[in-house]
């Protein structure tokens, strides 16, 4: 079996990740706040591309059975209950709801992913766990980055980096250029993802917008043994 990674959402074509095992990455902050909001009881987590659709599906199952998260631009949207942050699905706010979920890169990143075989979601909150989820599909696997605006972000390459190390070193996965390339990027931070975070723009960004706290919970690892899949109907679950 071999591992691929795709850097951005807007690389994803069917013909990359048809038939394939598929883990959508989108550290800061959409697969963080999937986990996260899954873990803490969340009955599912609905992912859509527009504002418009994420109104439109929440009126579909009943606005008071819904929360409305997401962002553009890191910024809550106007109306939603919830922007992208994972520390804001807290059990007693989600625990039995229907999260209705956009995001300017997250959510299309899943997607574009939706020809593959299986979709997976993947965060450092729960690598181990996507990671022998996706072995035991037996089949090839892509770790999709959802990154930023169709650009690389360096901590979903370093998290699909870890991946690909684990996938390699554990269950004898093959690499492609690009996940050989992350696998090294990864191995190159020593353990210190932050301070090899520490000069890249998104980091950076986010950091610059009061969100420290979440940078800090983001970066853990495997807190988490659980894997939010992507079913039929469009929604995600346990």
């Amino acid at each position: 079996m071999t591992v691929d990674v795709i850097i951005y959402a807007g690389e994803v074509t069917p013909e990359r990740v048809m038939h394939k095992e598929v883990a959508v990455i989108d550290v800061f902050r959409a697969t963080s706040v999937i986990v996260e909001a899954l873990h803490n009881g969340a009955a599912s987590v609905v992912p859509v591309v527009t504002v418009e659709d994420a109104l439109a599906m929440s009126e579909k199952f009943g606005r008071e059975r819904v929360i409305l998260g997401g962002e553009r631009n890191t910024v809550l949207i106007e109306g939603f209950d919830k922007d992208n942050s994972p520390l804001a699905y807290r059990r007693e706010d989600v625990a039995g709801k229907v999260i209705i979920f956009t995001t300017t890169n997250g959510t299309r990143a899943i997607y574009n992913s939706r020809d593959a075989h299986a979709i997976y979601i993947s965060s450092f909150l729960n690598l181990t766990a996507v990671c022998r989820t996706l072995a035991a599909g037996g089949r090839d696997a892509v770790l999709v980055c959802a990154g930023r605006n169709d650009r690389f972000t360096a901590e979903d390459g370093l998290c699909a980096g870890a991946m690909a190390d684990f996938l390699v070193k554990q269950y004898g996965y093959g690499t492609t250029d690009m996940a050989q390339v992350m696998q090294e990027l990864y191995l190159g931070a020593a353990g210190d993802l932050k301070a090899r975070l520490a000069t890249t723009y998104h980091y950076q960004d986010i950091l610059g917008r009061g969100y420290i706290d979440d940078i800090n919970f983001c970066l853990q690892r495997d807190i988490y043994d659980i894997v939010p899949y992507y079913d039929p109907t469009g929604s995600i679950k346990l």
